[in-house]
């Protein structure tokens, strides 16, 4: 059977019939939010657009509740163009038939670049804010069309009930820095810790050779969607924001400066 668990309390720079078969590989688990339970294969009437890449159930006070990721990138075009999309969506398990709560898709179309669309797996969250056993499910995914190592979109969207969504929109910390040699360090703007306008103006004053394009790298755009919603929504959705830009920082300089595999040197003597 699967089970869940209620748990209380708890940025280089932008210039550009319920069966199925249960994963046994424990539970994802997060600071004020739901245990989830992993699944490899979703019931019949659950539509899955792309490849899935991950499903999850948990309880809350409407039943059993199923949340399905999907991505797919397409082969290059006779003219060289790329396209890509992710896919997601909520089903409440009633009975015999599921029944969807939202859906979301995103793509990019006909990329003369490389085109890319993912899912960021640690932005997946289901949280009880408010406590009393109505869950709201958060997805975060990264989008890019580029020929270059440089910031992607990103974007992070809370789902409550069937028809309400809060999202922030902004940059994600992917080629934000770069390892400079002369330096021995890495060099970039750092992780901006306040997306207001007035704060990221400031960080551009301190570091006027890296760009001056809003948002930086890191930041999300505005705040708007959250104006009619209970604080306690965007309260989270700023922390769940500056914890994944914080983890994709600190990833993307330590593969800058990991030490490269050297060549193996040939013995011109000893050579065949």
């Amino acid at each position: 059977m699967n089970s869940v668990q209620l748990l209380r309390g708890q940025l280089r720079p932008a210039l550009i019939g319920l069966m199925m078969t249960v994963a046994c590989v424990g539970t994802v688990r997060a600071d004020e939010g739901v245990a989830l339970t992993p699944v490899n294969q979703v019931p019949d009437g659950v539509e899955v657009r792309g490849k899935q890449v991950a499903a999850f159930t948990w309880d809350d006070r409407q039943g059993k509740n199923l949340l399905v990721l999907a991505e797919q990138i397409s082969e290059r075009d006779d003219d060289g163009s790329q396209s890509a999309f992710v896919y997601a969506a909520q089903y409440l398990i009633d009975g015999d038939r599921p029944r969807r709560m939202w859906m979301l898709y995103d793509d990019v179309q006909r990329c003369e670049f490389d085109a890319a669309l993912r899912f960021d797996m640690a932005a997946t969250r289901v949280t009880d804010l408010a406590g009393d056993g109505s869950t709201q499910a958060t997805v975060g995914y990264s989008l890019t069309c580029a020929s270059d190592v440089s910031p992607n979109q990103f974007k992070l969207i809370m789902h409550v009930g069937k028809s309400r969504k809060y999202r922030l929109r902004g940059v994600d910390r992917y080629g934000a820095a770069w390892w400079d040699e002369e330096l021995g360090a890495l060099r970039g703007m750092p992780l901006p810790t306040d997306c207001s306008v007035a704060a990221q103006q400031a960080l551009v004053s301190q570091y006027k050779e890296q760009g001056t394009e809003l948002p930086l790298p890191g930041c999300y755009g505005d705040e708007k969607d959250f104006a009619k919603a209970p604080e306690r929504y965007l309260t989270f959705m700023r922390q769940h924001w500056f914890a994944l830009m914080k983890q994709q920082d600190t990833e993307w300089g330590q593969a800058q400066t990991q030490p490269q595999p050297q060549e193996p040197t040939v013995d011109e003597d000893s050579a065949p």
